[in-house]
């Protein structure tokens, strides 16, 4: 289960300065420096191996401390590097990771649990220029962090307020930080797009919908003390989503399936068996773009998965902030869904996703794509109840009659790709074409998105593994152009 996140841009002084000093620098100890330690070290062995006397030399000592100080530096400009280029304020439900401070030696750490913060307010508030006032967060242990508005943009402001008042649940905000953002919100309302207020009501529609069930409220404890509930992720129907504590050292994401108490005792059996072989199944996984089931159990009359806990957005939420793609990015994001897909379908008897959509596709911090969210919850939920699994505008033809193959997955991959393309839904149980909307595509990618969407299998194309080259010629292509 990804996390919704919100990212925003920062960077405070003297980080500009140190990325330049860097980058003019760079010849010297990213290219010399490494140089010298190579072929210093190369000849330092060479020797050894051949005129061991020569070691005994005065210079010896001088010449590998010289070596070693090379070396030193060369590291040093490129863990600064990284470090710098960390330019983002990340705030999620668990917390608020920041970039490097330069001007605030005293706020070395990076990342602040929302208990380690107490407070949320904005500083110079009766200021007529927003961008001359700063957010403050003080903290539970040493001194507060500044963040200067007039380093973040608008938009990313509007959306970081309104993250700190869903999530800051155990820490105060000021009420001059509601105030900012629908000030905020009306210098970006202009816009023909969503604000991000609108968009986030939306998301949180779309992830916490009603439940028909109790869920299991923060802080129970399940496996005997083992798993500890720390917040709800998604809730809805018969199912829940949970963050948990595993062994109060792991993060861990819990899925929680219900049966209903008025389905039918064979119903409940089949499903329950289904749910129990399809876990065995997911556990035997090993792939990296799969997210890993760690466990499966049952307790108190409910069914439960434990999953790998990710950090990222799923590709919904990814395109919602930063509206449709260009070709190269897709078709980078196509290859890897390929082949987890080939993954998947190779398996022996094959693995049908069933749930294919951007929903379901998390980009990680590392930039990797992983898929969640499929097999065993949602099938025995649809088991016990009726209920299609699958979002409508994703479902193949023959899988929304209940007779969901291979192709199944690969219709649902076109209409992805379809909605990375042109950020809008497909139109449900149709061939699609992202040409229709947008006139830059190339031929090749719009072509495959079509094949991939015929309604019947035998018409798309039958595996990820004809996907594939495909997929790597026009990239091919783009990186000749």
């Amino acid at each position: 289960m990804a996390e919704l996140s919100v990212r925003a841009k920062y960077e405070g002084p003297g980080v500009v300065a140190t990325r330049s000093a860097l980058r003019l620098m760079f010849p010297i100890w990213g290219i010399v420096f490494p140089l010298i330690s190579v072929i210093g070290f190369g000849g330092s062995l060479y020797i050894l191996c051949t005129q061991p006397l020569l070691w005994a030399t005065p210079q010896t000592p001088q010449v590998f401390a010289f070596l070693f100080t090379c070396s030193a530096i060369a590291l040093l400009g490129l863990a600064l590097t990284r470090l710098v280029n960390s330019n983002y304020v990340v705030v999620d439900k668990t917390g608020i990771r920041l970039p490097v401070l330069p001007d605030q030696p005293g706020n070395s750490m990076r990342y602040y649990t929302w208990w380690q913060i107490t407070k949320v307010d904005i500083i110079n508030a009766a200021n007529q220029d927003w961008r001359k006032r700063c957010l403050v967060l003080y903290k539970t242990k040493g001194q507060p962090i500044l963040l200067k508005l007039s380093q973040i943009g608008a938009q990313e402001l509007e959306q970081m307020l309104l993250a700190f008042e869903l999530w800051s649940t155990n820490c105060e905000v000021g009420a001059d930080v509601g105030l900012l953002k629908d000030e905020v919100k009306l210098l970006t309302s202009g816009s023909d797009k969503l604000t991000y207020t609108d968009m986030w009501e939306e998301e949180l529609r779309r992830r916490y919908c009603p439940t028909s069930f109790i869920p299991l409220e923060p802080g129970r404890t399940l496996k005997n003390g083992t798993l500890k509930v720390r917040r709800h992720l998604a809730l809805g129907g018969l199912a829940a989503v949970y963050l948990c504590e595993r062994d109060e050292s792991e993060l861990v994401v819990l899925k929680e399936a219900v049966i209903p108490e008025d389905a039918i005792e064979s119903v409940k059996q089949k499903a329950k068996e289904m749910f129990e072989r399809e876990a065995r199944l997911l556990m035997g996984l090993n792939h990296a773009g799969i997210v890993k089931v760690l466990d499966y159990f049952a307790e108190g009359g409910r069914n439960y998965l434990l999953l790998q806990y990710l950090n990222g957005q799923d590709i919904r939420q990814f395109i919602k902030q930063n509206g449709p793609q260009r070709e190269h990015q897709v078709i980078d994001w196509a290859i890897k869904i390929a082949g987890i897909m080939k993954y998947l379908h190779e398996q022996d008897p094959p693995i049908i996703h069933r749930d294919l959509t951007p929903d379901n596709l998390v980009i990680t911090d590392d930039g990797s794509i992983v898929v969640i969210d499929f097999g065993a919850a949602n099938e025995f939920i649809g088991q016990a109840t009726g209920t299609l699994v699958g979002k409508q505008s994703y479902i193949a033809p023959e899988q929304f009659r209940g007779k969901a193959v291979v192709e199944s997955d690969i219709y649902a991959f076109g209409c992805t790709l379809y909605f990375m393309l042109t950020g809008k839904e497909p139109e449900a149980l149709s061939e699609s074409n992202p040409s229709d909307l947008r006139t830059d595509l190339s031929l090749e990618i719009c072509e495959l998105v079509e094949s991939c969407t015929q309604m019947e299998p035998e018409n798309r194309y039958r595996s990820a593994a004809q996907l594939i080259p495909v997929l790597r010629r026009i990239s091919a292509q783009h990186a000749g152009v």
